[in-house]
C-alpha cells in the first residue's frame, strides 16, 4: 500500500495527491460488502439470504461500489500522508470521485492542507497606546436614571432618602446621600473602563504579534471551522426545538451573514491559537506537573458531575497541558509586550 500514491507540493501547505487503489484489492472489498448486502434482499424465487450476488442490480452495484470505494480510500489517504509525515488541518478534498471499472485500478486526486511554518514577528514592535479612561457626569448621571427606573423604592424623587434607599438595595449602607451614590457608581463605572480597555489592550497587542509574525491560515482550514461552527449551531438549535429561520428573524439576521461571522470568528481563532503555540515554541513555555494538577483540580471543581475517570486519562490530560500551555503563553506575551500590569484575575 506505501507505494500506492505519488505526491506534488503545490505551495508551503498544499500537497497534492494521486492515489492508485489496486482493482484486485478493491474487487476483494467489493465481493465481501456485496455478498452482505445480498443477505438483506427479498426477491422472489429465493430465500432471504440466499439470493446469488449476480442476482443485485446494477443500481445496487453501483451504490455497493461507491460505499467500498468510501471504505478504502480513508485508509490508502492516511497511510500516504502519514508517510509522508503531514498533519491535516482540515480534510482532504477530493478533486473529484473517480470512475470505478471493471478489471482496472481506480486512481483518484485529492489536496491535504497542512499548516504552513511560521516564525515568531519582533515583539519588541508590539506597541499599544494606553488612553486615559475618564468617567463623565452625563455617564453618571445616567446610571442614577436607570437606577430610579428599575428599582423600586418608598421615596420616588433623587434625594439623598431615595440614595439611602438605593445603597441599602446594592448592599452597601454607608451610602446615604446622592454624593455618595454618585461617587459609588463612579468608582464602579471607573472599574469597568479600565477593564474593558485592558482587554482592548490584549486583543490588540495579539493581533499586532499576529500580523508580525505573518501567521496567514489556509482558506481550506477557515472553511472546515467555519462550517463546524454552523454545524454546533445547527445541533444547539435541534436540541432547543427551535427552527432556524425563527432564531434568524427573532435576531434580526440572515444566513448568509452568520456565516460571514463564522468564517471570521474561524480565521481569528485559527490565528491565536497558531500564534500563542508558536510564541509557546519560541519562548519555551512548558507547564509542569504542578500546575497541570493545580488545573486539573479547578475543572473538578467546576464540573462536579464529570465521570471521574476522565480526571486519570492520560490523553485528556494532555489535552488539557495543551491549553494551559496556550494561556500561560498569552500571560507571557502579554507581560512581555504591555507589562505585568496588564493582566487581571482572568489571566
Amino acid at each position: 500500500m506505501d507505494d500506492m500514491y505519488t505526491k506534488k507540493d503545490i505551495n508551503d501547505f498544499t500537497t497534492e495527491f494521486s492515489i492508485t487503489i489496486p482493482y484486485k484489492s478493491f474487487k476483494q472489498s467489493y465481493d465481501l460488502l456485496l455478498k452482505d448486502y445480498s443477505k438483506d434482499l427479498d426477491i422472489k424465487g429465493f430465500r432471504k439470504g440466499k439470493v446469488p450476488t449476480n442476482m443485485v442490480s446494477d443500481q445496487v452495484r453501483e451504490m455497493v461500489k461507491f460505499e467500498t470505494f468510501e471504505k478504502l480510500a480513508p485508509m490508502y489517504i492516511n497511510t500516504a500522508i502519514s508517510k509522508e509525515k503531514i498533519v491535516p488541518i482540515a480534510p482532504p478534498e477530493y478533486k473529484e470521485i473517480p470512475k470505478i471499472l471493471e478489471d482496472i485500478d481506480i486512481t483518484f486526486m485529492l489536496t491535504v492542507t497542512s499548516m504552513p511554518k511560521f516564525k515568531l514577528g519582533d515583539m519588541k514592535k508590539v506597541k499599544v497606546k494606553k488612553e486615559k479612561v475618564n468617567v463623565e457626569e452625563k455617564e453618571i448621571d445616567a446610571v442614577i436614571e436607570d437606577l430610579k427606573g428599575s428599582q423600586k423604592t418608598k421615596e420616588k424623587e433623587i434625594n439623598d432618602k431615595w440614595a439611602t434607599e438605593i445603597g441599602k438595595l446594592l448592599g452597601d449602607e454607608k451610602i446615604d446621600t446622592v454624593e455618595k451614590l454618585k461617587e459609588k457608581i463612579k468608582e464602579s463605572l471607573q472599574i469597568q473602563k479600565e477593564h474593558t480597555q485592558l482587554h482592548q489592550l490584549q486583543d490588540q497587542a495579539l493581533k499586532i504579534g499576529i500580523e508580525l509574525s505573518k501567521i496567514d491560515i489556509p482558506q481550506p482550514a477557515i472553511d472546515f471551522e467555519a462550517r463546524e461552527r454552523e454545524r454546533y449551531f445547527n445541533e444547539d438549535m435541534k436540541s432547543k426545538s427551535i427552527k432556524i429561520e425563527d432564531f434568524l428573524k427573532a435576531n434580526n439576521i440572515t444566513i448568509e451573514k452568520m456565516r460571514e461571522l463564522w468564517l471570521l470568528d474561524a480565521k481569528e481563532a485559527i490565528q491565536a491559537d497558531v500564534f500563542l503555540n508558536l510564541y509557546a515554541d519560541t519562548k519555551d513555555v512548558k507547564v509542569t506537573d504542578e500546575e497541570l494538577n493545580k488545573k486539573i483540580e479547578v475543572v473538578k471543581k467546576n464540573q462536579p458531575d464529570a465521570d471521574p475517570s476522565i480526571f486519570s486519562n492520560d490523553e485528556w490530560k494532555e489535552y488539557v497541558r495543551g491549553v494551559e500551555r496556550k494561556e500561560k503563553a498569552f500571560r507571557v506575551f502579554i507581560e512581555e509586550v504591555l507589562g505585568k500590569d496588564s493582566l487581571d484575575s482572568h489571566n
